[in-house]
């Protein structure tokens, strides 16, 4: 569920804006090539590890490659907040990736938790043997 969380965020920053100026024109992260490359890469990213649950390793480090993207993508975003006009406001869809990157990282430890679960559970049934 944390993954479906997270494309969700990632999704819902296609049609929300960026930044609205004084004058209230709005700037949306669509429009922006740099935004919109971060946001399909991290968003298909997000579908391949969700349905990608058969194979845990694979899933884990998926979750480890979209959490350092979305972090390098929040950082980005930190650049241009610490970097605007006065007429700039941000929307709370800046946080966004943030959010994401931590809702990630809880599917990892949850992933690894099931992966850790099923391991033992093998181990135990080969000793019966």
């Amino acid at each position: 569920m944390f993954l479906f969380v997270a494309a969700g965020l990632i999704f819902s920053m296609l049609f929300t804006p960026m930044i609205t100026l004084m004058d209230g024109e709005t700037i949306y992260y669509a429009e922006r090539y740099d935004m919109l490359v971060f946001i399909l890469v991290t968003f298909v990213l997000a579908g391949t590890t969700f349905f990608s649950y058969k194979n845990r390793m694979f899933q884990i480090r998926l979750c480890v490659l979209n959490s350092l993207i979305l972090l390098g993508w929040q950082a980005l975003i930190a650049v241009l907040f610490f970097k605007r006009e006065p007429v700039m406001i941000f929307s709370l869809t800046a946080v966004f990736p943030i959010v994401a990157s931590v809702l990630t990282f809880l599917a990892l430890r949850y992933i690894s938790r099931d992966e850790a679960m099923i391991r033992a559970a093998s181990r135990l049934r080969k000793g019966r043997r």
